[in-house]
């Protein structure tokens, strides 16, 4: 069993035991999805398919066994006063086509034949005899498909199709792999937002006990233990929404690793606060970084293109050689014909050339015409994908840098109105703050500190959506 699969097993096993980061949750959601898995299965038989293709150039072996028995006036004897006919024979042949265009076929056939009733002497040998053939054949296009030129273009056109194919799979993977980590960057969010609203809560209440102690002793207003009892319910609030977020985001990881409500989460952790380069997530070798959808795009119309001269090629006239050449054994019988089957006292040979011209009518124009155009049309779509893939791709890197730029905005907030806060808290324990104020930047801070996380957690997912993009040569 491969490592990979060790680790998921492990991981399925004692989710609870080992902190899952995230190469360890896309693997995991690799092997359990069966959308993922149904994808991978179906490039598989892209692949078998391409290979397929080529099944007119397997060699095919013939074999067959015959008896005939003949007693119509009309039969090939008739006219010797034959009143019955009776054929044995055995026939096997192998053919093969190749890749240059080139058909060739090695065939031998041996036969016995009974005739009975022939009445004239000069005919009694006929009575019983045995033939046998042994020969080859051969054809060659020199015109339409000269030299395997016709399936030259066919490997060329399904070779682009089927690597669109796969790619076309590859995309859908990648999207569910984008969508699979965006519910692991929401399930993170999620839980340190329950742990910010906890803390925050607990916070309230230290404000609320204290009030409530200097109410008792007649420093304070009766107010400001409402102000402290108002945020304690609206941070209980707060706690009860992100708890339910929480869940939200674990039912998302549970569907994406197809787990039942019954079995548990396993022990994701990850840091929202470590960025990764938007390069470092596209595969491919140096090149230009382009949308997969667009470089799909690119090969239909590689593909478009090669239909266009498979078209063309079509229409040309066919010039076709070919020839034959076999012996011809005639013996008293099948044994004995079967025997001398190779020798060449009596040959048979052939050789033609046919010639075969479709006439240039607007039909054959516009099956050309349109075939034409529509390799064009996939081009200029192709040029047009491309270009607004440059686009895509730097308004993607514009806009991660301006997310780069609130992320540190928001961190500087949150630290000041972190510190403003505690300053707040000193001073109120020394009594020279109201709880309004304490109250207001407790909100602040907290708010502050949900945004950053939130923000942080839409930059990892900005980072992920770079696994839609490829880099493919100049």
């Amino acid at each position: 069993m491969r490592k990979s699969s060790v680790l998921v097993l492990a991981l399925i096993a004692t989710p609870k035991t080992f902190a899952m980061n995230l190469q360890e949750y896309l693997k995991l959601v690799e092997s359990k999805h069966k959308t993922v898995q149904a994808l991978n299965i179906q490039s598989e038989a892209a692949d078998d398919r391409n290979e397929a293709s080529d099944i007119n150039l397997v060699p095919v072996l013939t074999a067959g066994a015959s008896y005939l028995s003949d007693k119509s006036p009309l039969g090939q004897f008739a006219t010797l006063g034959v009143t019955e006919s009776k054929t044995t024979s055995y026939n096997l042949g192998l053919s093969k086509r190749f890749s240059s265009g080139t058909n060739v076929s090695v065939f031998g056939q041996t036969a016995e034949i009974q005739n009975e009733g022939i009445g004239n002497p000069q005919f009694l040998q006929y009575g019983k005899f045995g033939i046998g053939n042994l020969g080859v054949s051969l054809s060659q296009s020199l015109w339409k498909d000269s030299f395997g030129h016709a399936t030259r273009l066919r490997w060329e056109r399904q070779e682009a199709a089927t690597t669109a194919e796969k790619g076309g799979y590859d995309l859908q993977k990648r999207g569910l792999l984008v969508q699979a980590e965006a519910a692991y960057w929401n399930y993170i969010y999620s839980q340190d937002n329950v742990k910010t609203a906890r803390g925050a809560l607990e916070r309230a209440k230290k404000i609320e006990t204290w009030t409530r102690r200097r109410v008792n002793d007649g420093i304070s207003d009766r107010a400001d233990l409402l102000q402290g009892q108002a945020l304690v319910a609206n941070r209980n609030l707060l706690l009860i929404a992100a708890e339910d977020e929480l869940e939200t985001a674990k039912q998302a990881i549970r569907d994406n690793l197809e787990l039942k409500v019954s079995d548990p989460i396993p022990d994701i952790q990850g840091d929202l606060g470590q960025k990764r380069s938007l390069n470092s997530l596209i595969e491919g070798p140096k090149g230009r970084v382009v949308l997969i959808e667009a470089y799909l795009a690119s090969l239909e119309a590689k593909a478009r293109s090669v239909v266009a001269k498979e078209v063309e090629d079509a229409y040309r006239p066919d010039l076709v050689l070919s020839g034959q050449y076999n012996t011809n054994a005639v013996e008293a019988d099948m044994p004995t014909a079967t025997a001398n089957i190779a020798d060449l006292d009596r040959p048979t040979a052939k050789i033609a050339l046919n010639l075969v011209y479709i006439f240039d009518t607007d039909v054959k124009s516009a099956a050309k015409n349109a075939a034409r155009k529509e390799a064009l049309a996939a081009r200029l779509q192709s040029e047009r994908k491309l270009l607004d893939s440059d686009s895509s791709w730097s308004e993607l890197n514009r806009h991660y840098q301006e997310m780069t730029k609130r992320v540190e905005a928001a961190e500087q907030i949150y630290k000041l109105q972190t510190d403003r806060a505690k300053a707040q808290n000193n001073l109120f324990n020394m009594g020279r703050s109201i709880t309004m104020n304490v109250v207001d930047a407790e909100q602040d801070a907290a708010t502050a500190e949900l945004a950053l996380s939130r923000l942080k957690s839409e930059q990892r997912k900005m980072e992920a959506t770079a696994r839609l993009y490829m880099t493919v040569e100049e």
